[in-house]
């Protein structure tokens, strides 16, 4: 095996309309901060405890994305659904029940979009729902 020079992914980068409008949807939707802001207010980089920065730029050519630029991990994902639904966030597709982890404990995933049209997922566990 070659030696392996990568050692993490560092950041994502999101294409977005209006970056003021995006950041404060990616923190008060989803609890991220802001790390940093670029003088001309065309990049910010929001953070999370752990992992990887997402550098949002502002670009007039963006036009969404049908396939997911960002996946996550909750430790609550029924609380994250309902919290998102409340706010009025676009929810796309929920799968639930999609194999067995532990005894009743079911995987659990689903879609959202941020303002720009932006693909996101989340994966978790969740109690068996009939």
């Amino acid at each position: 095996m070659a030696e392996r020079i990568l050692e993490s992914v560092s950041y994502l980068q999101v294409p977005v309309k209006n970056l003021e409008e995006s950041a404060e949807w990616y923190i008060g939707n989803l609890g991220f901060e802001v790390h940093w802001k670029r003088p001309d207010n065309k990049m910010t980089i929001l953070a999370l405890p752990s992992g990887p920065s997402i550098f949002l730029c502002e670009t007039e050519l963006h036009q969404g994305t049908m396939s997911v630029v960002i996946g996550f991990e909750a430790s609550d994902i029924r609380k994250l659904l309902s919290d998102l639904q409340s706010k009025g966030v676009k929810i796309g597709e929920i799968r639930e029940n999609r194999g067995v982890v532990q005894g009743e404990i079911l995987t659990m995933d689903f879609d959202f979009y941020d303002p720009s049209g932006n693909m996101l997922v989340v994966h978790g566990t969740s109690t068996f729902v009939e």
